[in-house]
């Protein structure tokens, strides 16, 4: 009986320090280059559809870029910059503290997530308690790579981003961008 009780006890700490898809995600993200993903997002709010095509770039722990033809999105901790190509528009605005994006999940905040049991290894069901929200990572059965990941905000709003590609690189220059054709609008104070 204690050598049955012994192997379930070895079995279950291999299965809890098992690499998972999920895990090996994250851990990419601790590494000294830039994660840029080609991503497709969509977002359904009150029965209207948003889709844009983008490139998505984790530049450092609280630091990323999307970036589509039509707007660009800075966030650097709490400060966001958005650039919209459309209007002409430069918005500096705040993240409330509890804010949380899928963009935020996507770059490594994993802050108040609780993932739930697995149901298969190449999906996550994960919740956030304090916001009500919950959501799924779909990874690739083949490459184990990130595929798909979608935040249900409430059974009104939900959003997805497709994964199209992943690649790291070594430097990421687009940060500095021409402010002289935008009106801005700053709302931080």
């Amino acid at each position: 009986m204690r050598n049955i009780i012994l192997l379930w006890i070895c079995y279950a700490t291999l299965l809890s320090g098992e690499n998972t898809p999920l895990k090996n995600f994250y851990k990419s993200l601790k590494q000294n280059l830039i994660l840029k993903m080609e991503i497709d997002f969509f977002q359904n709010q009150y029965g209207n559809t948003f889709i844009s095509s983008g490139t998505f770039y984790v530049i450092a722990q609280g630091k990323y870029v999307y970036d589509s033809y039509s707007i660009k999105i800075i966030v650097e901790d709490s400060i966001i910059t958005t650039f919209n190509n459309e209007t002409r528009q430069l918005v500096y605005s705040f993240a409330e503290k509890d804010h949380l994006s899928i963009l935020d999940i996507l770059s490594g905040k994993l802050d108040n997530i609780e993932f739930l049991d697995k149901v298969n290894m190449h999906t996550d069901h994960f919740k956030v308690e304090n916001l009500g929200y919950h959501g799924i990572f779909e990874f690739d059965k083949s490459s184990g790579l990130l595929s798909l990941i979608k935040l249900f905000v409430d059974r009104d709003q939900s959003i997805m981003v497709e994964v199209k590609s992943i690649d790291f690189i070594d430097d990421y220059k687009g940060l500095d961008i021409n402010h002289n054709n935008f009106e801005v609008i700053d709302l931080r104070d």
